[in-house]
């Protein structure tokens, strides 16, 4: 009974050491034991020593809840944008009221940007949002070890401003016989795709560059340009520079572009061998040298002045004013002559002060051009003696340097010139030398028989030796997304596109019935009008000429030369419609182009709900802040007003006291006298 008695003490004793134990873990260590029973909550009592186990079930999941910012717009100004000042209300909650920590991270959408990331915080507070997309999460876990999160997006909307056109040049040089470039660059803080224009279009263009090219997300640039320009754009021209977003504001500025005049060198004919005859026909040598010269005219216009100089003999016959030499031959003339020929043209008689920035002083120009002339009895045939390649039938790859050669010989003492053609085509001219070279590739894409012909002549009898040659094409690689470029056609062109401004809206049907548009054409502008639901009435076309001042001879990256329109039948600027007339189109609705000024954020005018002359409202650059007295200026006037006015009033009340008591004083003197006469006296 004894030993019964003592065991059952000795179990007691061990189960109240264990509860004990197990009392002291969970207490120290609950978060061990949530993670083998997250369900469940653990309560301990010790009374009397002795260890109680308590278990609470409660909740299997952890939840938070964000009651603000929610997924809704929520509408600053440009003033609370442009400090900072985009503050919401963080307000969060959770299923428990055992919360450890609280923290978020806030992310730009837009531009993928985390802009705060993991910043802890006691609810609730407030947090400062950026502007368009924000992503808010929000993480919390509690004493228990639990966590969760839970995210929200909300828009944060700033009214629009117009862009900013950085500073253009009041006046811009350009020179005749060349190309010209300008970047221009434009500001918008809304990041906003920029339309850039340049009106009158042509000579100078603004580059096709769908929205621009950009420096970063609010600066954008293009630029003005243009292709060769030539004698007939000299002078000042008067552009406006134009950019436009896509939500209707806009901005412009003023330029002059002057294209200076440049004098270019006359242009003559290239003189090469004459053969005259002692006798007979051909004895007499009549030669009218062509000349044209962009400013001083033809050669006949009396404009040059000639200077013939014989570089081996006597000087036995002369060019005049009209360009005209003339002789007849005879035996004692017999002989070959080299001769130089130097025609002058006029200066030019306005000289622009920055001329030359154009390398070029306006000054007269010089050309000469050396040739023979052979006196003979009896002419004889020039020859070519040997040539290169040996071969004249061969295969090549189209991308072959190919080299040619020939040696040549004149009897009668001269040295023919040496033409060289290409199916046909002019290439070279070799003059003076009895060796000619010519080095030609025909380059890929070109394929099929060729030829490469050499020909002599001494003016009156000719030799010539002719290669045919059959090209194997080589592939052309494909032309690279950028870079400049120039020239003529080919696969290293860059193709450079200017556009004219858009002609009047026509109606399409009647476009259509008229021939100017095709089928397939008209199609197309009805698809785009029945988007826009335009009727047949008032469903139109325009057209546009583009020109490549680079002359690539393709039309890979040319812009659009048509597109829909709104027709109305007679155009102005006072219909509501932003439209194309009176040689020019429209920058917005009824303003620039043709029609007066648009407002902008740059023209010294308070106007399209601005706080102050550009500042406020639309624009981008805030008004400066008021200080109190400017802000109360006109009360200051009035308490100024009013102080004078008390002051005034005052003054004349006691002048008008002080007159009624001298008054007085003179009547009581004069009564005194008249009872007791002698006072006074």
């Amino acid at each position: 009974m004894k030993k019964r008695k003592n065991l059952i003490n000795f179990l007691v004793i061990l189960f109240a050491i264990l509860l004990i134990s197990f009392n002291a873990i969970f207490i120290g260590n609950k978060l061990f034991f949530s993670k083998i029973v997250p369900s469940l909550e653990i309560a301990t009592f010790s009374p009397e020593g002795i260890g109680i186990i308590g278990l609470l079930i409660i909740s299997q999941n952890l939840e938070i809840f964000i009651h603000s910012p929610q997924n809704i717009t929520y509408f600053f100004t440009i003033s609370d944008w442009l400090d900072s000042n985009l503050t919401l209300d963080l307000n969060v909650s959770s299923n428990t009221e055992s919360m450890d920590k609280w923290w978020y991270t806030l992310e730009d959408v837009r531009h993928g940007v985390i802009v705060n990331n993991s910043v802890y915080f006691t609810p609730n507070t407030t947090i400062n949002a950026v502007r368009w997309n924000n992503k808010l999460t929000v993480y919390a876990n509690d004493t228990f070890g639990r966590f969760a999160n839970t995210s929200v997006e909300f828009f944060i909307s700033v009214p629009n401003t117009a862009p900013i056109l950085e500073p253009i040049p009041d006046e811009m040089l350009a020179c005749e016989g060349q190309q010209f470039s300008q970047q221009v660059n434009a500001t918008d803080i809304d990041e906003d795709d920029l339309d850039f224009g340049i009106v009158p279009s042509g000579p100078f263009f603004i580059e096709f560059e769908p929205f621009g090219r950009r420096y970063n997300l609010t600066v954008v640039y293009n630029n003005i340009f243009s292709g060769f320009l030539q004698k007939n754009h000299a002078g000042t021209h008067q552009e406006t520079v134009s950019v436009i977003d896509n939500n209707g504001g806009s901005d412009s500025k003023q330029t002059n572009i002057t294209v200076i005049e440049i004098n270019n060198n006359p242009a003559m004919e290239n003189l090469t061998i004459f053969t005259v005859w002692t006798q007979g026909d051909n004895s007499t040598f009549y030669k009218e040298v062509q000349i044209n010269d962009i400013e001083s005219g033809l050669q006949s216009s009396g404009n040059f002045n000639f200077n013939l100089t014989f570089l081996n003999g006597v000087k036995f016959f002369d060019i005049n004013k009209s360009s005209v030499m003339n002789f007849t031959g005879n035996t004692s003339l017999i002989g070959v002559y080299n001769i130089s020929l130097c025609v002058t043209d006029q200066a030019l008689a306005n000289i622009h002060p920055n001329i030359s920035l154009c390398n070029n002083d306006g000054l007269n120009n010089t050309v000469c051009d050396t040739f023979q002339v052979v006196v003979t009895n009896q002419n004889r045939q020039p020859r070519i003696l040997s040539y290169y390649p040996a071969n004249l039938t061969f295969n090549v790859q189209g991308t072959d340097g190919l080299y040619f050669n020939i040696s040549k010989h004149d009897p009668d003492g001269g040295i023919p010139p040496g033409y060289w053609y290409v199916n046909g085509v002019l290439r070279e001219l070799d003059e003076f030398s009895n060796s000619d070279n010519f080095t030609f590739s025909f380059g890929c894409g070109v394929s099929g028989l060729h030829f490469v012909k050499a020909e002599i002549t001494d003016g009156e009898l000719n030799d010539s030796v002719q290669w045919n040659i059959t090209v194997n094409e080589v592939e052309c690689p494909l032309p690279s997304a950028g870079g400049g470029g120039g020239g003529g056609g080919g696969g290293g062109c860059s193709e450079k596109w200017g556009c004219y401004d858009w002609q009047i809206c026509k109606n399409a049907v009647f476009g259509l019935s008229q021939g100017e548009l095709t089928g397939e054409d008209y199609r197309k502008v009805k698809e785009k009008c029945a988007e826009k639901n335009w009727n047949d009435e008032i469903c139109g076309f325009q057209m546009r000429e583009c020109v490549d001042v680079n002359s690539c001879d393709r039309i890979l990256n040319r812009p659009i030369i048509f597109q829909e329109c709104f027709y109305t039948e007679n155009p102005t600027c006072d219909d509501g419609i932003k439209n194309c007339h009176t040689n020019g189109c429209e920058l917005l609705v009824d303003c620039g182009g043709p029609c007066g000024a648009c407002p902008t954020c740059s023209d010294g005018t308070q106007n399209q709900g601005e706080e102050e002359i550009d500042c406020g409202g639309p624009c981008p650059r805030q008004c400066p802040a008021e200080s109190p007295l400017r802000k109360n200026w006109w009360w200051l006037l009035i308490l100024l007003i009013l102080l004078v006015t008390l002051i005034i009033t005052i003054r004349r009340y006691y002048m008008l006291r002080k007159e009624e008591r001298e008054r007085e004083e003179k009547e009581k003197t004069l009564k005194r006298s008249s009872i007791m006469p002698g006072v006074g006296k």
